[in-house]
């Protein structure tokens, strides 16, 4: 019981638990309308619809339609397949830091990585981020195993690794050029190749051999891929002008969630790397510096130097792509969630790698002080910071936490000082990682958007046009504005392909199609077909031609206020003769 397995149980309540507060905390919103109208083949009544996702990867698209055929529409289903795909990147991670490190670290790893707040937070982007990005973890564990284990240029690691490649294709796009790169990079150093099975035989493999058969199996790993998933690019490149474009902007709606603002990008860049660490900024830090000096000065066990090898390279493509997004305000809101969770993975492994050597005691007691001084006080900064600068606001608040991490300060060193050294610095290094552990579950329990009450509204009127069943016919009525893109989309959500009618002004009498028999007492029949007229900031008089025309109006939810206009939903129907 004191080995590290036994705790393999907790990773699964790891990958499933933490991430059911955004699953149950989802609410419709816009960028989920757009792309859900999309994948339901209705981008002709989205106005952009020159941004349509015919130029992206298309897996997610199509398991997304899929899905939701199978498990049905209903509040949460348009986040399960993210919330799903979350769990498994959760456990893929840790079943690769196991096998390429130890159970301990894995654990360690999987815990830090469940409660981030990035992770949480895009389990509530409809589009899935995590996806693609578990296809590239597959990817790396085949190769980097089949370069650790296999002598030869093919293997069955190394076609696993390529079919995950081309899967990793059609569902990230250009992802998957991220992770041929990192594996590129990785294989120069000839420390990680592969020795003969044979002891006798090890010398006689010449290092310009396995480096030659090394990228011999890069360039099958990524034939492989392209062979599995390029098949579509190549189609689609074919019959779209300007495709690799927007192949390479990604999936996702391009400005509704767009976060990128040029004037601020210096300081917004540093802010946004500072938050998504928030309380581990200090572990990150020194944990780079830490192993940046291990790779240089390799000692005792290579494939722990491997390991960091790996991640540095990782964190430095990481970078580099994410960093590279942010100049291009075309990209995606879901594209740029997707390259920063990538960089951040390897930025976690960092942090579980630094506790891992604070609990071999490997770092000095000064050290683990100052990191824990370096995460407080990022995330006292953030805190007090305004819009997108680190310059923070003077205020009682701030002054008041700066005394509180000033005190506590002094409180640690009076303890480690005032009993027995050895044993007081031990027990205040134990306290500060649990200390600093528990502020990260909470820094990324309260990260979890909360519904807000546009989308509680928009729930509580789905849940009463939910028992409206058989509609086959609906017609959304607006005043002048554009009606939101949700309440066009909760339409194809409940009910299916119907027909739809989208008026701004008056509903006339021609533009209801009922057939004569759809008066009052068929359609109060549960098997008749019903036609549902929604009315969002419609004029007073909208329906009034249609009533005076002999039309009857029967509410099916209660007149709610949705973003600051009325929002009505009626049945229609014929009156019966002599009515």
């Amino acid at each position: 019981m004191r080995r590290a397995a036994v705790m393999s149980p907790l990773v699964i309540l790891l990958s499933l638990g933490p991430g059911l507060l955004a699953f149950h905390s989802y609410r419709i919103d816009e960028l989920s309308a757009w792309f859900g109208l999309q994948c339901l083949g209705k981008a002709s009544l989205i106005s952009d619809s020159g941004n349509a996702l015919i130029s992206q990867p298309p897996l997610v698209r199509w398991i997304y339609t899929g899905l939701l055929k199978l498990i049905g529409h209903w509040s949460s289903s348009l986040v399960f397949f993210s919330y799903i795909s979350t769990s498994l990147l959760l456990f893929i991670a840790y079943r690769f830091s196991r096998k390429f490190c130890n159970a301990r670290y894995a654990t360690v790893f999987c815990f830090l990585l469940a409660f981030h707040p990035l992770v949480l937070r895009q389990i509530q982007l409809i589009e899935a981020p995590a996806f693609p990005i578990v296809f590239a973890l597959l990817t790396i564990w085949g190769f980097v195993g089949h370069i650790q284990s296999e002598a030869g240029i093919v293997s069955q690691k190394l076609l696993f690794g390529g079919i995950a490649l081309g899967i990793c294709l059609l569902s990230g796009g250009s992802l998957a050029l991220g992770v041929l790169l990192i594996l590129g990079l990785f294989i120069i150093n000839p420390i990680d190749f592969p020795k003969s099975r044979l002891p006798s035989d090890q010398k006689k493999i010449p290092v310009l051999i396995q480096a030659v058969r090394a990228w011999k199996s890069l360039v099958i790993l990524a034939f492989t891929g392209f062979a599995v998933g390029g098949w579509w690019e190549l189609m689609a490149a074919s019959q779209i002008d300007g495709f690799w474009g927007k192949w390479f902007a990604g999936p996702g709606q391009p400005m509704i969630s767009l976060y990128w603002k040029s004037e601020f990008y210096p300081n917004y860049f540093l802010r946004d790397i500072m938050s998504s660490m928030g309380f581990l900024l200090g572990f990150a830090l020194f944990g780079l510096f830490h192993g940046a000096k291990r790779i240089l000065n390799p000692q005792g066990n290579f494939t722990d130097v491997a390991w960091l090898r790996l991640i540095m390279i990782w964190v430095i493509c990481g970078l580099f792509f994410w960093w590279g997004v942010q100049y291009l305000p075309q990209m995606k809101a879901s594209t740029r969630a997707m390259w920063k969770l990538f960089f951040m993975i390897p930025m976690i492994a960092i942090v579980a790698w630094e506790f891992q050597q604070i609990a071999l005691r490997r770092v000095n007691y000064p050290t683990v002080l100052v990191v824990f001084t370096v995460g407080v006080l990022s995330v006292i900064f953030l805190s007090a910071s305004q819009g997108n600068t680190l310059s923070p606001e003077v205020s009682g608040r701030f002054l008041r936490q700066l005394i509180v991490l000033g005190l506590s300060l002094i409180m640690v060193l009076w303890y480690s000082n005032r009993f027995k050294k050895e044993h007081g610095h031990r027990v205040v290094v134990i306290a500060l990682v649990i200390a600093l552990s528990c502020l990260h579950i909470v820094y990324g329990v309260y990260s979890v958007p909360k519904p807000n009450p546009a989308g509680e509204r928009l729930q509580q009127f789905e849940h009463q046009l939910r028992l409206t069943q058989n509609v086959s016919d609906c017609i959304l009525v607006s005043k002048d504005d554009q009606p939101p893109m949700e309440l066009t989309f909760l339409i194809f959500y409940l009910w299916g392909d119907i027909n739809f009618k989208q008026i701004q002004g008056a509903v006339l009498p021609q533009d209801l199609d009922l057939p004569e028999s759809a008066n009052l007492k068929s359609a109060s029949r549960v098997d008749a077909e019903k036609h549902v007229i929604i009315r969002w900031a419609a004029s007073p008089i909208a329906l009034r031609n249609i009533i005076n025309a002999g039309f009857v109006l029967k509410p099916v939810a209660s007149p709610d206020v949705y973003k600051q206009q009325e929002l009505e939903a009626d049945l229609v129907s014929r009156s019966p003769q002599g009515f």
